[in-house]
């Protein structure tokens, strides 16, 4: 009698009939086609992008390494102009004096930026007038604000003396833009009072996202006000606030048109960072190898800046949920 097959057998794989592979093949040649066409509509704005972007950067590094006549006669000097750099107590000035605006733009700029979301995340009236009024610092180009805040801060018809004589913090008035000190407090407060409106429009639609029953119920578990916000708003928003981090690092260390309205550098050079240095050295002195070094170190420095803050937020995350 033969052996009868075993019922418990796994069933064999259905067969892939050919019209399914060729329909699989179809849907993979659409797919490929749809990229290369979404390739070929982004294709023109990247030439441009590159255009407006790369080939300036390039032409900078080129003129950096070189002595540029102003007849536009070129000699190669390589590392001749970075070691000039050095060299000049100005540029060591306007590297630490960059630093110093950067780092405080960035901390004023980030920390009013997340007051003003949460306080317009919260629920009262007249909120949707507080939001839109929010835009108006935003929409403000960089020199007009230097504008406004230098009238702000006028030693004889500014309000800023006006409020702080008021209130008693001041006995007399005083001219802020003519002191060292206060040129460049006025500076990076004019700075951050525009960039603290973008970053809270970033950190306000971040602030949508979170789902009400979180803060809710760590308010039920009897969670404080704090500890809501340091245990789940502030996680919930660290890619916001990389991004935001990034950016006004980025804006701190170019900083130009407020400084320029306000002071053009002075008094003396109080607020000479490395943009206003640049500018001197390109359109004052008509130096080009001098003022493009210059760019590439402030560009690099920047960059660099920017991407240790992103590896130390991020590093810090991982360091928590390794804790945790």
């Amino acid at each position: 009698m033969p052996p009868q097959a075993d019922s418990t057998a796994a069933p064999r794989p259905p067969v892939r009939s050919q019209p399914a592979r060729t329909r699989a093949r179809r849907r993979s040649r659409r797919a490929a086609a749809d990229r290369r066409f979404g390739l070929y509509l982004a294709l023109p704005a990247l030439i441009v992008v590159l255009g407006l972007i790369a080939w300036p950067a390039i032409q900078t590094l080129i003129y950096s390494l070189q002595r540029v006549a102003l007849n536009g006669d070129t000699r190669w000097v390589g590392l001749r102009n970075f070691k000039l750099l050095i060299e000049n107590p100005d540029f060591v000035h306007s590297l630490w004096l960059t630093a110093v605006y950067a780092i405080a733009f960035l901390v004023v700029s980030t920390v009013l930026g997340l007051a003003f979301a949460l306080l317009l995340n919260e629920r009262f009236r007249g909120r949707w007038l507080a939001r839109t009024l929010l835009i108006v610092p935003w929409a403000c180009p960089w020199v007009i604000a230097g504008i406004i805040w230098k009238w702000f801060a006028d030693g004889d018809v500014g309000a800023l003396n006006g409020a702080l004589y008021q209130i008693g913090v001041i006995d007399e008035y005083k001219a802020w833009l003519s002191s060292d000190t206060g040129a460049l407090i006025i500076s990076v407060l004019a700075a951050a009072w525009r960039q603290a409106s973008f970053a809270a429009l970033l950190f306000l639609a971040g602030l949508q996202t979170i789902p009400h029953e979180l803060p809710e119920a760590a308010k039920v578990d009897g969670a404080t006000a704090w500890q809501r916000f340091r245990l789940i708003t502030l996680p919930w928003l660290k890619p916001v606030i990389v991004v935001v981090i990034v950016i006004n690092v980025i804006f701190g260390f170019m900083q130009f048109d407020v400084i320029y309205a306000l002071t053009q550098g002075g008094p003396g050079n109080a607020t000479e960072v490395l943009s206003i240095f640049l500018y001197e050295q390109l359109f004052v002195y008509t130096n080009v190898g001098l003022g493009s070094a210059t760019a590439v170190v402030l560009g690099v420095v920047a960059l660099l800046i920017g991407l240790l803050f992103v590896k130390v937020i991020y590093r810090s995350d991982d360091v928590t949920k390794g804790v945790s």
